[in-house]
């Protein structure tokens, strides 16, 4: 198994194979989805020329005969179709006649004269007189121009519900790492970490994963075929697993190590544990049953025969007293004592799944397009439902509210389990889903397709749950709005230390996302040069030496307003775009010498400073609040303080959070940079939890390192970091930048850490006041870069004037 064990840490928003997403009420994932037409709710014309017009396009007045002109029959109108609604009312922007001439509508006309034919067939001027004429109620005006206008959709948006009555958007979580379909699935129960899924691929690599996000834990290793079912104990402790290599295997799932190997004579299709997980179930192609005894796994196991062909799918039931197991068209049912059958059930067609639900003893089963319902004990069917389509898979809600199916038509169908009535219908996979399952706590559902991938998708639409976030409009819920935009680190406002208490890092896939983020392809030519420049911008240009002079403060400063050559910028054509550093950064003894040269060169480049115990912090917090106000007093307009990493090593989340408070409000006016020294906090779940602290106490940014330390500014530090701050986002409503210091020496690792900022955090970072870098020399290689791309050589040690 590729990973370490993962129970250790648990990041709540994930990292690893799958995207999170939100639930808006009108952004682009779980949104309310509105439509777009004319008012009918279909085309208006059948011809783009509009009603009551001549060929030339000027309006025709209305007729005042009530006989039908000669001439050519007028151009066929489509009518409402009926139920349709009436419009409230037409728009100035809508203009016509209030009542159509007669002549437009021959269908009426005919159906007038016939009404009149049957009452005592006479003729229209017969001896009692003309006969008189129904005056038709008026018709409301027709839109006069093409469908899908603007007047168009304001009557839509008058005849639409309001937005919380509409039906919101399913927005799947996509889990990819498989190569070929996936092919079975089974949820753990819920543990104190959560439930866990375990999918089964053709690939052979079957692959565990965090239930609620669909982050990827690990692959287990070992099989030699396609792997055709798998299974997890209750307590995700054990996972099982049937291949094609003609063996079923019992892994340790914390680990990932292989514990028992059971060979077979045939392909093993389906693995099943025993709620005390002591016996295991396995079924093939073998037609016979196997009970093995995991305690003893060197001992035969129980064989049961009876079934006539492959069996598909064998489960225990009835508190393990029982077995269920199906082959072609035949479910039977086990007495485990006797190891005799008790009954069979044959179907009509082949069976493609079945499920067993502990909580009522009812066996689901799917064959061609039936969805069947069945007593697990006696095998007497409950009811049916019959399916558009033909289903591979169903599964039924633990609370037996609903079930869900999918099948041939890459379709995932939901039905109400009981009215059988088709709740949604929705396709997200590129191949037909062979598999699906509900989660214990029934809050979301997956399915496994022939596309080789896993989709996550939520039970009831809109709520947050798992990397799902739903964000209430302000106009809708003002209360929550103001508790939402309530700013952290005034006097009012109290540390939330249940957004930390439960957090945990899913640390293997962390660190597979950074790895994935580091094979990314590189950008060349001009967009490199672009994202260079950019990285210009957001540098901090850094001195933190002991043997910083006022001189050496002074040509750093110069090359801050000119961090790239005049010429390469004119070559670029970017020398009129005031292209300097974000900011320089100092000791606070050196915070004077910074600002007086600054102001010399005439530029407006903020002076940062170090502060409060920098780099080790361990100073008492009356001499760091000290060392903050004399740099404020200096000048400095930044404040880079550094945390105690004591505190957070040891979990005094309230002493920190008072600490960076008190920083805070010594900084006074200054933006404050606060260090979390992420290489000495133990583990990624700290650096999430000192994050979220350090922001609530109202820090500007959260910075990585102080570059001091002997691990700096990692990829996996920075997705938990930037994975915090838009979690702080999502909760609060501001915006707090991000700043990776310390081992950024090359032009291609800034591109890198812009390029992440821009995966994790959107472009609105990409810019000084919400991104910064962190460096002393990464200014050196960025211009080498520019110099080659403008010259397309390489720069000597004279050509670049370094400060």
């Amino acid at each position: 198994m590729v990973c370490a064990r993962f129970r250790q840490d648990w990041f709540a928003d994930g990292g690893g194979a799958c995207k999170e997403q939100r639930s808006t009420g009108g952004g682009t994932e779980n949104r309310l989805e509105t439509g777009c037409g004319d008012v009918w709710g279909t085309p208006a014309f059948s011809s783009p020329q509009p009603p009551h017009s001549n060929p030339r396009g000027r309006p025709r007045a209305p007729s005042s005969h009530t006989e039908q002109e000669p001439g050519p029959p007028p151009q066929r109108t489509r009518r409402r179709p009926p139920g349709q609604p009436l419009p409230l009312a037409a728009p100035a922007a809508i203009s016509g006649p209030t009542e159509l001439p007669r002549r437009h509508f021959p269908r009426r006309r005919r159906q007038q004269q016939q009404q009149q034919q049957h009452r005592g067939r006479r003729s229209v001027a017969g001896p009692r007189g003309p006969a008189p004429r129904r005056r038709l109620p008026p018709r409301p005006p027709r839109c006069l121009h093409p469908p899908r206008c603007c007047c168009c959709r304001l009557l839509l948006l008058l005849l639409q519900p309001p937005a919380a009555a509409m039906a919101m958007r399913q927005t799947p979580l996509t889990c990819s790492g498989h190569t070929r379909p996936v092919v079975d699935l089974a949820f753990s129960g819920v543990t104190p970490y959560g439930y866990f899924l375990i999918s089964a691929c053709k690939d052979g690599k079957p692959m565990l994963r965090q239930g609620d996000t669909g982050d990827w834990i690990g692959t287990f290793l070992g099989h030699k075929g396609a792997v055709w079912g798998a299974t997890l104990n209750k307590d995700a402790t054990k996972a099982a697993t049937a291949a094609a290599d003609f063996t079923a295997k019992v892994w340790d799932a914390v680990s990932g190590d292989e514990l028992i190997t059971l060979a077979h004579k045939h392909i093993v299709k389906s693995v099943d544990f025993t709620q005390d997980s002591n016996y295991l179930l396995t079924g093939g192609q073998d037609k016979l049953l196997r009970i093995y005894d995991l305690s003893k796994p060197e001992a035969e196991p129980d064989v049961v025969s009876g079934h006539t062909s492959g069996i598909k799918k064998a489960l225990w039931s009835s508190d393990d007293k029982q077995i269920l197991s199906a082959d072609d068209k035949t479910v039977r049912l086990w007495d485990r004592s006797t190891m005799t059958e008790v009954k069979a059930l044959n179907v009509a067609m082949s069976v493609s799944s079945m499920e067993y639900v502990p909580e009522g003893q009812i066996l689901v089963i799917t064959y061609g397009k039936t969805i069947a319902f069945h007593s697990a004990e006696t095998l007497e069917q409950i009811k049916s439902f019959e399916a558009p389509a033909t289903i591979n898979s169903a599964s039924l809600h633990p609370e037996k509210e609903c079930l869900v199916a999918g099948g041939e038509d890459f379709k995932l169908y939901k039905y109400d389990y009981n009215t059988g009535e088709e709740l949604e219908s929705y396709k997200g996979h590129f191949g037909p889903i062979h598999c699906v399952r509900f989660s214990p706590d029934g809050e979301l559902y997956a399915s496994g397709s022939e596309d080789g991938t896993l989709r996550l998708w939520q039970t009831t639409v809109g709520k947050t749950y798992g990397l799902w976030k739903c964000v209430v409009p302000e106009e809708e819920n003002a209360e929550a709005a103001k508790a939402r935009t309530s700013l952290p680190g005034t006097a009012e406002e109290e540390i939330e230390l249940g957004w930390i208490s439960k957090v945990y890092v899913n640390q293997p896939a962390v660190v597979r996302h950074a790895e994935q983020i580091q094979k990314w392809r590189t950008v060349k030519g001009n967009w490199q040069a672009a994202w260079l420049l950019k990285a210009v911008t957001c540098i901090d240009l850094t001195t933190l030496s002991g043997d910083d002079t006022p001189s050496n403060v002074h040509r750093m400063c110069f090359k801050a307003k000119h961090p790239i050559r005049e010429d390469l910028l004119k070559a670029m054509d970017m020398h009129d775009k005031g292209i300097t550093v974000a900011a320089v950064c100092v000791y606070p003894a050196r915070v004077a010498d910074a600002v007086n040269s600054l102001k010399a060169a005439g530029c407006n480049i903020p002076v940062a400073s170090v502060a409060a115990g920098f780099p080790s912090g361990q100073t008492p917090l009356e001499t760091k609040l000290a060392e903050i106000k004399l740099a404020v007093q200096y000048g400095a307009r930044e404040i880079d303080i550094v945390i105690s990493r004591s505190l957070v090593l040891s979990g005094q989340w309230e002493s920190l959070y008072e600490e960076i408070r008190q920083c805070r409000e010594a900084c006074g006016e200054a933006h404050m940079k606060t260090i979390l020294a992420t290489g000495e906090l133990g583990s990624l779940a700290n650096v999430y939890k000192a994050s979220m602290i350090a922001m609530m106490a109202g820090s500007d940014f959260i910075k990585t390192s102080t570059g001091k330390e002997v691990e700096n500014a990692t990829l996996p530090v920075g997705v938990v970091m930037m994975r915090a701050i838009k979690e702080f986002y999502w909760q609060t409503g501001n915006k707090v930048g991000f700043k990776p210091a310390g081992g950024i020496r090359t032009a291609k690792e800034a591109i890198t850490w812009l390029m992440l900022v821009k995966d994790e955090l959107g472009v609105e970072w990409l810019k000084p006041e919400l991104f910064r870098l962190g460096a002393s020399s990464l200014l050196e290689d960025i211009e080498k870069q520019i110099f080659h791309h403008v010259t397309g050589s390489y720069a000597l040690q004279h050509d670049l004037a370094m400060a």
